[in-house]
């Protein structure tokens, strides 16, 4: 131990007598260090993380692959059937997204607003924080104009107001209730940058798809809705699979006019989520694994350079018998001593 204090004092104040080769050790070092801590903690936030709710490896997303989109969206109705058939999945949701215009105390702002199935919320199993969250009763044809506020926007907007249950803001040309505020990690997963949620039937009366064809959530050539679900537990993605492949089968059989060329898909929720950022994550995961590999072997490098120049050093020390012990200690902890440091050794 004495010996290790000795040659650890030393080396300090070699590297204090040596400020330019320091300098650069620590800031290549640092830099390589640096740079693979970032990277990792991105990794680490968007492909290694789960998602925050509970049980998340039960969290799914079911798509209708056609052609060269292997994650095509699903329409309304196959939805609805697909809902009435399934045996494997505790809950299944379907919702899309637009931007409204949000009057509000004589300000206007537009908004992401999300068109969800109430059944959102229990998938999520995130209970409001205050007021409720609609109800299937609500999400009909012509039903009420109901929105749920997410925390970010009701803290931001609205300074987080508790008596915000109750009153009404414009969305579009219409005027909504709001009926209660649900947790930020609802907005970890569903649609990007939602700040309200409305029932998918109010799809058709604001318009986002146009009104020249009816009732859109009629049509099952409308590919707009993403789907999601929960797996009742003890049922695998293989199993959900085949299960999903029946109903496909039904839905060929008796509308092949708008099923045919579609298939149907179930993967994990956070693989679909990172599908589009784990090949861009890899890659900078193995530029930041080389970047530091070259700042080891140029500090590598450079204490080769003055390992060099100890030769002699070590001659006269083993002439003087210095045992190998010694030796090592001075090669590993005095990596910067020159042929002048003998003096001080002996």
């Amino acid at each position: 131990m004495r010996d290790l204090i000795s040659n650890l004092r030393y080396s300090l104040r070699l590297l204090l007598k040596s400020p330019g080769f320091t300098i650069t050790a620590i800031l290549i070092l640092a830099f390589g260090i640096g740079v693979n801590t970032v990277i990792f903690s991105l990794i680490n936030a968007v492909i290694l993380k789960p998602l925050p709710f509970a049980e998340p490896d039960q969290l799914v997303q079911i798509s209708q692959p056609y052609q060269n989109d292997p994650s095509a969206s699903i329409d309304y109705p196959d939805y609805v059937d697909i809902a009435r058939g399934q045996q494997t999945f505790s809950s299944l949701a379907v919702l899309c997204w637009s931007t409204l215009n949000l009057s509000d105390s004589g300000e206007s702002q537009e908004i992401h607003v999300a068109f969800v199935s109430p059944s959102l919320f229990k998938i999520t199993a995130l209970p409001p924080i205050i007021g409720r969250v609609f109800t299937d009763a609500e999400d009909v044809p012509n039903g009420p104009f109901v929105v749920v506020l997410s925390e970010y926007f009701w803290r931001t907007r609205f300074a987080a107001d508790p008596q915000i249950v109750g009153k009404n803001i414009t969305l579009g040309d219409h005027s909504f209730e709001v009926i209660g505020v649900v947790p930020a990690q609802v907005r970890d997963w569903g649609p990007p940058g939602a700040l309200v949620y409305v029932p998918a039937n109010t799809v058709a009366p604001v318009g986002i798809f146009g009104n020249n064809r009816g009732y859109p959530l009629e049509f099952r050539d409308l590919h707009y809705f993403a789907c999601v679900g929960r797996l009742r537990p003890g049922f695998t993605l293989s199993q959900a699979q085949a299960d999903l492949d029946v109903i496909h089968r039904d839905l060929l059989r008796r509308y092949p006019e708008t099923t045919e060329g579609y298939g149907i898909r179930v993967t994990s929720l956070l693989d679909a989520m990172v599908s589009n950022y784990s090949r861009t994550t890899s890659l900078l995961a193995a530029a930041a694994g080389l970047l530091l590999l070259i700042s080891s072997a140029n500090i590598a490098n450079l204490l080769f350079a003055r390992g060099l120049q100890r030769g002699r050093e070590m001659m006269i020390r083993t002439t003087l018998g210095a045992p190998r012990r010694q030796l090592i200690g001075q090669v590993l902890l005095r990596p910067y001593c020159s042929h002048s440091s003998v003096a001080y050794w002996a």
